[in-house]
């Protein structure tokens, strides 16, 4: 089986682009089990300037949001019927017009939006993003061979734009061993450390309930605890003023953007990883996290649920509010003071090669492409 994975980018793990990542680890264990794969990457700028990679990588020139890039035409002429095409990612304008070019030639294609439909991230310019589904984007989805959804929430998002009853469910994976965790040990506190990593977005990744939640956890448990949050973005500020205004200056720190081994070194150092999202698709550095054994506490947004519960591996929000969050925090004091917490660590490593196993997910798609 040839398949060719189409993104706008180069598949590049070091970058923030979490689609890029996952398409560059589907990418590696499909070729890892024998099938013929490429990576077809949409970019202004058409330079191989990546790690090196087990499958082949072409990139097209990006001319324009509203043309084909340049040379893909005469690229998926040369493809046999054999080849399945994969594309990534929604509101994405030139796949519309990649997609009637592979329908056209006689091929078929999946579609995997990675979250683009959740409710939430439907609310962010509303009205241009339903112009734009009715006009473009619901061709591209209702003409797919099948459609792979990575949330449940993303699910319902669908339904609720598109006639779509040709889906999967299938969650994205983590490779174990690309996660070096650090040989240096914890250090041991008396009272837990509470973390984020991610873009500073305070609407989608619920920023400004989980400062809430926390000043609500220090009122009413003896200020037992610190906030890291790792991470940059334009409403760094917002966030600085809202724990000035809180009061919590003192128990949290804002350490910038970090990346490699110096981000995955100060997410071992945390006692829980927080993740109190409105809207996600399948976050991976919770995957991260849960890898290091830094049990998790999450909204339902963040499509963890099911997985957390089932397996025991930390803490799912019932609602995504300052006052759920601060009683978790307190659980989570309470684990860390009783000991619970080892389990619950152990619990989480399990998770993710239980549940999140490429090879698996793999062969789930396989079904898809079939």
């Amino acid at each position: 089986m040839e398949i060719v994975h189409i993104i706008l980018g180069k598949a590049n793990p070091n970058r923030m682009n979490g689609v890029n990542k996952v398409v560059n680890s589907l990418a590696t264990y499909q070729t890892e089990l024998g099938h013929n794969v490429s990576v077809w990457g949409i970019t202004k700028n058409p330079i191989h300037d990546y790690p090196k990679r087990s499958y082949k990588t072409v990139l097209f020139h990006e001319v324009s949001k509203f043309f084909l890039p340049k040379g893909i035409k005469k690229a998926i002429n040369k493809k046999h019927q054999k080849t399945v095409f994969h594309f990534h990612g929604g509101f994405i304008s030139q796949f519309i017009l990649i997609a009637k070019l592979i329908l056209k030639n006689g091929f078929k294609y999946v579609f995997t939006p990675h979250g683009s439909y959740n409710t939430i991230a439907m609310e962010r310019s509303s009205w241009k993003k339903k112009i734009y589904v009715n006009l473009f984007e619901k061709e591209l989805v209702e003409n797919a061979k099948a459609l792979h959804f990575i949330g449940e929430s993303e699910i319902e998002g669908a339904k609720q734009l598109f006639q779509v009853d040709n889906y999967e469910l299938v969650p994205n994976g983590q490779n174990v061993e690309e996660v070096e965790i650090p040989t240096t040990s914890k250090k041991e506190n008396s009272f837990p450390i509470f973390g984020f990593c991610g873009r500073l977005d305070v609407k989608t990744k619920g920023l400004d309930l989980l400062l809430q939640g926390f000043a609500e956890y220090l009122d009413n448990n003896g200020s037992k605890g610190e906030l890291w949050l790792i991470g940059d973005g334009k409403e760094r500020g917002s966030l600085e003023r809202l724990a000035q205004n809180l009061d919590i200056v003192d128990y949290i720190k804002f350490l910038g953007s970090l990346y490699g081994t110096e981000k995955i070194e100060k997410m071992n150092q945390l006692d829980y990883f927080m993740l109190t999202s409105r809207n996600e698709g399948l976050p991976g550095v919770v995957l991260e996290a849960s890898v290091l054994g830094v049990p998790c506490i999450v909204s339902k947004a963040t499509n963890m649920g099911s997985f957390i519960n089932k397996d025991k591996a930390g803490i799912v929000l019932e609602n995504n509010t300052p006052a759920n969050i601060a009683k978790a925090m307190k659980t989570a004091l309470t684990w860390k003071q009783d000991g619970s917490i080892v389990e619950v660590k152990e619990n989480a490593k399990k998770m993710v090669k239980n549940e999140f196993n490429w090879n698996s997910i793999v062969n789930q798609l396989e079904q898809l492409y079939a």
